[in-house]
């Protein structure tokens, strides 16, 4: 009777384990994130709690911060790693469509706005939380009323302070001698 009841419990959990790793059955298609190539980006702006942390513009290969005094560059690796990222992602869910659980997400305040040559958006994105699997962020378009996870990890890099995005100037030595 023992042997019964141990096969009857392995097979339960065989099948709940196989019903949790079936894909589930939607009759919603995920939503289509914006497309737009890399080179085709010429100003990227980042926002936090509505004060601008970057704004940038493409120089050749560089990127300069713009509206600054003398030329300011920001690290192109930094720039070009995120706009991959943001060009790259996919959906891999839809977290919410309320407007209420925007906050839960943190998907309010993480703002970037990607712009072309000719001062046309062709991103604009919250960047909000990583989500429960650490792999993935929250986002919202500015556009829509809906929270979803992409693939990629993006809220340590739309968070970094001014001066994480710029370039760190050489170290320069003191060789007076006194």
């Amino acid at each position: 009777m023992k042997e019964l009841i141990a096969v009857i419990i392995t097979l339960g959990l065989v099948a709940l384990i196989v019903t949790q790793q079936a894909p589930k059955d939607t009759s919603q298609a995920l939503p289509k994130l914006p497309t737009f190539a890399v080179q085709d980006v010429d100003s990227i702006a980042v926002y936090a709690k509505d004060k601008t942390r970057l704004q940038a513009k493409r120089d050749g290969d560089k990127w300069i911060v713009e509206g600054a005094d003398k030329p300011v560059y920001v690290q192109s690796n930094v720039v070009n790693q995120l706009l991959q990222d943001l060009q790259t992602m996919q959906v891999k869910r839809v977290a919410s469509r309320t407007e209420d659980n925007f906050s839960r997400f943190s998907v309010l305040t993480d703002h970037v706005v990607l712009k072309n040559k000719q001062g046309e958006v062709l991103l604009d994105v919250f960047v909000g939380k990583p989500a429960t699997d650490l792999a993935s962020t929250y986002i919202r378009l500015a556009d829509e009323n809906m929270v979803v996870t992409v693939d990629k990890v993006l809220t340590w890099q739309v968070k970094r302070t001014h001066d994480a995005w710029l370039e760190q100037k050489a170290a320069t030595k003191d060789t007076s001698t006194e």
